[in-house]
């Protein structure tokens, strides 16, 4: 598993894991790692983002800034869906296994 900070020009959007080609983006709102389909997708195609792979560590320091945090009224249905979630990734296991990946 590999961590990136994911930033949009200069603005830091996202922590994100990449595990089995499957991108999981860390959502402050439910404290979890979710699968996140789009970016994924930008990931691989599109790169409208930047993404710089981080360090267990520093994915910590991002995650207790409140990086990954959604204002609720804007993302309603993105958030029902991460609530909904029935296979969340606790931040702690994310760290962890991708501790022996990273820097």
């Amino acid at each position: 598993m590999k961590l990136y900070l994911v930033k949009e020009r200069d603005r830091m959007v996202w922590v994100a894991a990449l595990a089995d080609e499957v991108m999981y983006s860390y959502v402050a709102n439910t404290g979890k790692f979710h699968d996140n389909l789009a970016l994924r997708n930008d990931f691989y195609m599109e790169r409208h983002f930047t993404y710089t792979e981080i360090g267990s560590a520093q994915a910590q320091r991002l995650i207790d800034t409140g990086l990954g945090h959604l204002d609720e009224n804007a993302y309603t249905e993105a958030l029902a869906e991460w609530r909904a979630d029935p296979k969340p990734l606790d931040p702690t296991e994310v760290l962890s296994m991708a501790a022996g990946f990273n820097p």
